[in-house]
């Protein structure tokens, strides 16, 4: 009670004291005293706020220096220097995302792409875990997210089979089109049809090395009845960016005749690519060598047989002409 007394007692005394300095001091010294006192108020609520609010992170400090846009900027900072003590918000929060190269682009990414970025992180475990959703987990994990991942693939180890395979015809379309334009440019020579399925099939079969090993379980993987269209899609695919690049732009029988060949020596290659232990599959490349130049044979003597067909026709219509004319049945009578 006596403390409550005496502080009631200085409030007075102050209040008096102000008073007497108001009466006493000339007009020009109290406004510079009133400035002062406004001064020091505005340095107290400058430390109070500092002390209870929290820093900025790292994107809201870097939006806080950059300007604004338009005639905001011209009347936020005449307000500014005005009167320094006007407090005020921006009504426009920036939403975009800003990268440390001062290019603003939005911070998103589709589900399709966040799936393909666990599924290539995948691969890389394949040979330890084998085609399996542990090696999915690990791919994911390695990418800051949680093994529950695996959840996003509703078909499980096929996906990553299925992804894979995408992904190796990509590649192989990608270094036939270089090859294409270099020949294109003259910077390099066209290979003969035999000679550039070979070496086709041979660039996208040795994608398959690192992972020889337990490719026999990702071919059981496509086998399985919800994977087979997928992969007839890309294998008909593989298929018929080698015929294009090839060169070939048939639009008749000899379209599909070409195409299912090439499909009969890409499988039964891949099959023994998986029981060759030969240095560097020197096996797998010989057979394919040889498969490849009996199509292109057998496409060979298809054309013989055709254009003996057609000179044996037309020597038949020319005998049977000649004879008429013999026998005078072409004679005017």
């Amino acid at each position: 009670m006596a403390a409550l007394i005496r502080s009631l007692r200085a409030v007075r005394s102050l209040r008096g004291l102000g008073s007497v300095v108001v009466k006493t001091c000339p007009a020009s010294q109290y406004s510079g005293l009133r400035r002062g006192f406004h001064r020091a108020a505005l340095l107290a609520n400058d430390s109070k706020s500092d002390q209870t609010v929290p820093p900025l992170s790292h994107h809201e400090h870097h939006h806080s220096q950059e300007p604004r846009q338009g005639s905001s900027t011209f009347s936020t900072e005449q307000a500014s220097a005005s009167d320094p003590g006007t407090q005020h918000e921006d009504p426009w929060p920036n939403t975009s995302y800003q990268d440390q190269s001062g290019e603003q682009a939005e911070d998103y990414e589709t589900e399709d792409q966040l799936q393909a970025r666990i599924l290539t992180a995948a691969l890389e475990f394949v040979p330890q875990h084998g085609w399996t959703v542990e090696a999915i987990a690990a791919g994911a994990e390695t990418l800051g997210l949680s093994a529950a991942s695996t959840g996003m693939f509703s078909n499980g180890a096929g996906d990553l089979v299925l992804h894979f395979v995408g992904q190796c015809n990509v590649q192989l379309a990608e270094i036939l089109a270089e090859e294409h334009n270099q020949v294109h440019l003259g910077q390099a020579e066209k290979k003969k049809t035999a000679d550039f399925l070979r070496h086709a099939v041979e660039t996208r079969l040795r994608m398959l090395i690192p992972y020889i090993d337990t490719w026999p379980q990702a071919m059981s993987l496509l086998l399985l009845p919800p994977n087979i269209p997928e992969s007839l899609k890309h294998l008909s695919t593989l298929v018929d960016d080698i015929w294009y690049y090839a060169g070939d732009r048939s639009t008749d029988m000899s379209w599909y005749t070409r195409r299912a060949a090439l499909t009969g020596i890409y499988n039964t290659t891949e099959l023994v690519m998986l029981q060759d232990s030969s240095p560097d599959f020197e096996e797998t490349w010989a057979f394919l060598d040889n498969r490849i130049r009996d199509v292109v044979n057998m496409a060979n003597t298809a054309k013989q047989v055709q254009a003996t067909g057609e000179a044996v026709v037309q020597g038949l219509m020319g005998a049977a002409v000649t004879l008429k004319n013999i026998t005078g049945v072409n004679q005017r009578r």
